[in-house]
């Protein structure tokens, strides 16, 4: 029913731990898909284009720094029956000026949040259909965008197509359901947010920029209307 599709790369110590967390999910998946960055970087969109290969209905792609709740795949397959769209770990609101800095509201990890909101975007963990991707590549992202831009551009395609991103509950008192369950990993040095390697934060600025201007259409934006 569901394949996961799991990235080894800085966090290379950290593989076994998530790997048993996933097998150890209330809804098992029944098929688990690696993606090895750790000779040679294929960038952040690499996971999407390998779960093109995925056999099953659904897809849950985690990145290397998440270690789900126990109840995560559960979690979110119930609340897709309740409304279909992409979920996942930690969204991002904005403002509707169509700014990024110091204009936006984070949803879900590592805070809480006891009812599903719809955000513009997700990330750190994505559950959808693998039928959407038929969708996501319709952008062919550009060298300088080569890793950032891979979760803007799923909810900014799944959008064009009437389908909304959501953060699904992660109440306080039961981490199992969260999509991720350690804090501390997604803003070590080897986050690329926080270490802005590359200038990571440019060319995740530059995106933003760059999907407004194709289109998309923040939640903000749209209540003005």
């Amino acid at each position: 029913m569901i394949s996961v599709i799991l990235t080894k790369h800085k966090r290379t110590h950290l593989f076994e731990k998530q790997l048993e967390r996933v097998k150890s999910q209330s809804v098992k998946p029944t098929e688990i898909i690696i993606v090895d960055n750790t000779q040679q970087n294929l960038g952040v969109w690499s996971r999407f284009s390998t779960a093109i290969h995925a056999k099953n209905e659904f897809v849950c792609v985690i990145d290397d720094d998440t270690i789900p709740g126990t109840l995560w795949l559960e979690h979110c397959f119930q609340q897709f029956n309740r409304k279909e769209g992409l979920y996942g770990t930690h969204g991002w609101i904005f403002n509707s000026n169509k700014q990024w800095k110091g204009n936006y509201k984070r949803i879900g990890w590592p805070s809480q949040n006891e009812e599903t909101i719809e955000v513009d975007y997700v990330s750190h963990n994505w559950f959808f259909k693998k039928d959407w991707l038929k969708w996501y590549w319709n952008y062919i992202p550009e060298p300088r965008f080569f890793n950032c831009g891979e979760d803007m551009n799923f909810s900014f395609q799944l959008q064009k197509q009437g389908i909304q991103t959501f953060v699904p509950p992660h109440p306080i008192n039961n981490k199992s359901l969260w999509g991720s369950v350690e804090e501390r990993h997604g803003l070590d040095e080897n986050s690329l947010w926080e270490s802005n390697r590359d200038g990571f934060r440019q060319s995740m600025f530059g995106f933003f920029d760059d999907q407004i201007q194709r289109g998309w259409k923040l939640i903000n934006e749209s209540k003005l209307m």
